[in-house]
């Protein structure tokens, strides 16, 4: 039991951004900090260039060739129960889509916004001028903001899309407080957390716990199971609860049973609330009733703890 209640999630951080963004920079302090694997498409599409000057060969082949392989690198990453960093500008929904369609991973978007334009503009032809003109590491990216205004013009706003339940952190690269250490011990934390223990009772919209992301473990027996959208409904009580188990692996699903789940409180516009499950288990035998006073009862031990400190 306590080696579940340990286990760390598979996490996919998916970084977007354009050219010169800084995704690399926080992209390989995120990796450092989570100590997993670092995936970059940039790397694959490098290796391309004999590719690129046989004739007859499209660009575009080669560069969704470099994507293909990517994915089929992060599946494997994930396949093997490891989180992972993925590197690329996932300017298409499509691109966010074949992440999120690996079983058991939980897909978290760290986007890289520059919100100073000259700053992101000097950075990426300081770069573009450091390429070889033979080629390099780099050869196939916007050497110039000309370019890369060509760029973005092509994509004709087409990475703008809705990211719908996936969490996303928004980072802007060229705030000098934004320290890519800082940003990578933000992602470590709020990935790896054990989740607080809650009742459903307690999750209410006037409820502390009920906040958008908030790291949960929550019990309750299970009334129903959609097989085709993985949502269960767990219910204590009154109190019932939405929870998505599309992340969870090696988990039977039995009616009036119950179970545990830690995940993230995803919260809709209309407080229509959903836990997105990274870990779940079946509890059977576990009193209820029980449970709920030792959780009462650690609340108020906190309680004088935290009235002592003050």
């Amino acid at each position: 039991m306590a080696e579940e209640e340990a286990k760390k999630p598979v996490v996919v951080v998916a970084m977007k951004g354009h050219p010169g963004s800084g995704k690399s920079t926080v992209a390989r302090a995120i990796a450092t900090a989570l100590c997993c694997p670092l995936l970059d498409k940039d790397d694959v599409r490098d290796c391309t260039l004999p590719l690129e000057r046989v004739d007859g060969l499209a660009i575009g082949m080669l560069n969704e060739l470099s994507y293909a392989v990517l994915w089929r690198m992060a599946e494997r990453q994930v396949q093997l129960g490891l989180s992972v960093v993925v590197d690329s500008p996932l300017s298409r929904r499509a691109h966010l889509d074949a992440l999120t369609s690996l079983p058991g991973a939980l897909v978290i978007v760290v986007e890289c916004r520059p919100g100073n334009e000259e700053e992101w503009r000097r950075r990426l032809e300081k770069r573009g001028a450091a390429v070889p003109e033979d080629g390099g590491d780099g050869w196939h990216k916007p050497k110039t903001w000309t370019e890369l205004e060509r760029l973005r013009d092509g994509y004709q706003g087409c990475t703008d899309y809705e990211f719908g339940d996936v969490p996303r952190i928004v980072v802007d690269t060229t705030d000098p407080t934004a320290d890519s250490e800082a940003i990578s011990v933000r992602m470590a934390s709020s990935v790896l957390q054990p989740g607080v223990p809650v009742t459903l009772q307690e999750l209410e919209p006037s409820s502390e716990s009920f906040r958008q992301g908030a790291s949960l473990r929550v019990t309750g027996v299970l009334q129903s199971y959609d097989l085709n959208s993985a949502i269960a409904v767990i219910q204590d009580g009154g109190a019932s609860l939405k929870v998505d188990t599309q992340n969870l692996r090696e988990i039977s699903f039995r009616t009036n049973s119950t179970y545990q789940f830690i995940g993230e409180l995803l919260i809709k516009p209309d407080n229509d609330a959903v836990l997105q499950a990274r870990v779940g288990r079946n509890v059977d035998g576990i009193d209820l009733n029980l449970y709920q006073q030792s959780l009462l009862i650690r609340r108020q031990y906190e309680a004088q703890l935290r009235s002592r400190r003050s």
